[in-house]
């Protein structure tokens, strides 16, 4: 039985459609009031145009390429094996009839929402970029799609991401953890949410993570401007607990050990990880009795603020302090002088990532059995200008030029 308000609401439904009835309103609406039959016969004319108007299905695609449901099901979703002469087919008539999948009715029948949730520190780094296009260029090739989240370093954010993705039903998380709700994920990983952590890796958590050697690239970073020179190596180390931060601190402190040169506290900072916290940093840093005479910036999101420090006290770059990052941004080559950097295999790790947790949304390869791993890649040293490489060259080939920078012994380009 079709009650009064469900028919209004086919009326007006009606109305939205199809603009010819629009002209009827005045009609239909005097109808309503004084001739309840031929308001029905109205309504009638009103259910026929709605069902002309509806959504193409699946079925109907089916019926006019000539095929199963089946088949056409396998050709729009991608999988199984389909003859190319029907799956030319399917795809024609599903163009011609504009028909676009049902997902909401693929994910009650097979229980996969074929989504995957990416929780990310910030996406405007290029480190991050890199990993989501990864991630999403393994993720489309095999049917899913990504819903992404930026956590800016925020437990609570990352908290309210990762309960948000788990009420849509998300079929698996990659994350780059704060390392602060690890209760929250031992819970989740225990009522069998998939999880893939990356750029951190977390020793409590059941979950395999891909990360980079860290403490070899910043080792890599620190010597190289040792072998320009440089001696009072600033360091803004980020905010603690990080397990990557801390890694690069490692890394940084065995490259001074290396050369014999002590560690001093003095410069030494901690700072938020975005370009304001970094910039009071090295500004603090650069106020010092005695200064630093270079940088090792371990973040792509400190960098813009170090350099802007730099800019402030009048400094240039490489004749009166040098400067490495760890990250190389896609910005890195365009600046004057060009930085030498750390790069990341950013786009490796997304696409492992990726990977690993398909893998283990379909129960194939290793999946199950070695859940708790650890891949790590090797970062790559890439120099450019930004240590006075050119200057180091025109010595080596006897040309010598004096320093402009009161109290460096070191010999300095102009």
């Amino acid at each position: 039985m079709v009650t009064l308000s469900h028919q209004n609401n086919l009326y007006y439904a009606a109305l939205e459609m199809s603009s010819h009835f629009c002209a009827h309103f005045s009609t239909v609406d005097r109808l309503r009031r004084h001739d309840p039959g031929r308001r029905s016969r109205r309504l009638r004319e009103i259910r026929t145009v709605v069902k002309k108007v509806k959504k193409t299905t699946l079925r109907d695609v089916a019926e006019s390429a000539k095929v199963s449901v089946t088949v056409a099901s396998r050709v729009v979703g991608n999988y199984g094996y389909v003859s190319l002469e029907k799956k030319k087919k399917v795809l024609k008539i599903a163009k011609e009839l504009s028909y676009t999948p049902n997902f909401l009715a693929r994910s009650l029948k097979t229980y996969t929402s074929f989504c995957i949730g990416v929780v990310i520190a910030d996406i405007t780094t290029s480190f991050f970029n890199l990993l989501v296009r990864g991630a999403d260029d393994v993720a489309r090739q095999n049917g899913y799609h990504l819903i992404i989240c930026n956590s800016d370093e925020s437990p609570k954010k990352e908290k309210d991401h990762l309960e948000e993705l788990s009420s849509r039903k998300v079929d698996g998380i990659i994350l780059c953890p704060t390392e602060k709700n690890i209760q929250k994920l031992k819970k989740m990983t225990r009522s069998g949410m998939p999880l893939v952590l990356v750029d951190r890796k977390l020793k409590e958590i059941d979950a395999v993570s891909i990360t980079v050697e860290n403490s070899l690239g910043a080792m890599e970073g620190v010597n190289h401007l040792i072998q320009h020179g440089y001696r009072r190596i600033g360091l803004i180390k980020g905010l603690p607990g990080i397990s990557a931060l801390e890694e690069r601190f490692v890394g940084y402190k065995q490259a001074l050990h290396a050369a014999s040169i002590p560690i001093d506290q003095e410069l030494i900072r901690y700072g938020e990880l975005n370009t304001v916290a970094s910039r009071e940093a090295a500004l603090e840093l650069l106020q010092l009795k005695k200064p630093p005479d270079a940088f090792f910036i371990v973040s792509e999101a400190m960098i813009v603020g170090t350099i802007l420090a730099i800019k402030e006290r009048k400094l240039r770059i490489p004749e009166d302090i040098g400067i490495v990052g760890f990250d190389d941004p896609l910005w890195a080559p365009i600046l004057d002088p060009p930085l030498t950097t750390v790069r990341q295999p950013s786009y490796s790790v997304g696409t492992i990532a990726a990977q690993k947790l398909i893998s283990q949304l379909r129960g194939s390869g290793d999946a199950g059995t070695t859940r708790k791993e650890n891949i790590v890649l090797r970062p790559e040293l890439i120099i450019r200008a930004s240590c006075g490489e050119e200057a180091t060259a025109a010595r080596a080939a006897g040309i010598r030029r004096p320093s402009r920078r009161a109290g460096s012994s070191r010999p300095l380009p102009l």
